[in-house]
């Protein structure tokens, strides 16, 4: 009897340890969403492929998660890449000391999409796929500098487009413990159907000074590929 009962105790013990064991771990912050920055590499395809070369930018994303591992999130993601740059002088006639200033112009693409997404697996390496619904908006931007100071910008043109977009990468975990780091490498697809924009090449100065623009209209479908860091809390 005397043995039964101290068997009882130590399952009842047992029992407990486990139990609140549990429940400690289930106490422990788990990285449940996920925010990053990247670099990444633009690279027109089809139509837009004919008119514009390869290009670079940043990026952030946010992935709050609606699971308690994080495997099921909403995708916030926003980029700004750009896909063509120019620099030439201006002349502003002989009034002006050193009547030359310095014109910069860049050919820009902001994006902006949300989506869900859904990372696979809890281990140090997990896959991961997303799609995303939003904007891209394209403007081209001149600046003008003198002795390195930009004392004045404009936009030359700009359109928006809806962006559509598909993609999936891999987390490799850099780092232990409850805040961890993550290597982000990934690949995105958008398609920005028909759009109007300007390439290098596009803004013309006639003989009187002024200037004319010659719009391209096309498709403007891209892949990105994207190497970054990602936080888990």
């Amino acid at each position: 009897m005397v043995g039964i009962s101290r068997g009882l105790v130590c399952g009842a013990v047992a029992l407990a340890a486990v139990s609140t064991a549990g429940h400690a771990q289930r106490l422990v912050p788990v990285h449940r969403h996920k925010a990053g920055v990247y670099g990444t590499l633009l690279r027109p395809t089809g139509q837009f492929q004919r008119f514009v070369g390869w290009g670079g930018g940043l990026g952030v994303y946010f992935v709050p998660g609606f699971s308690w591992q994080g495997g099921i999130g909403l995708r916030m993601d926003g980029s700004l890449l750009v896909y063509g740059h120019e620099s030439y002088d201006v002349w502003l006639g002989p009034r002006i000391p050193d009547g030359y200033v310095r014109v910069s112009t860049d050919n820009l693409i902001a994006t902006f999409g949300v989506g869900p997404q859904l990372t696979f697996g809890d281990g140090p390496i997990r896959p991961y796929t997303f799609g995303t619904a939003g904007f891209s908006y394209f403007a081209t931007v001149s600046s003008t500098d003198e002795n390195d100071w930009d004392y004045d910008s404009h936009t030359n043109f700009d359109d928006w487009s809806l962006a559509l977009a598909a993609g999936g990468g891999l987390l490799i975990q850099l780092n232990r413990g409850h805040k961890p780091i993550w290597l982000d490498v990934s690949a995105q697809w958008t398609h920005n159907g028909v759009t109007d924009y300007l390439r290098e090449g596009s803004i013309v100065e006639t003989i009187d000074g002024n200037l004319m623009l010659f719009p391209i209209r096309s498709e403007a479908n891209h892949w990105t590929y994207r190497l970054g860091v990602a936080f888990g809390f």
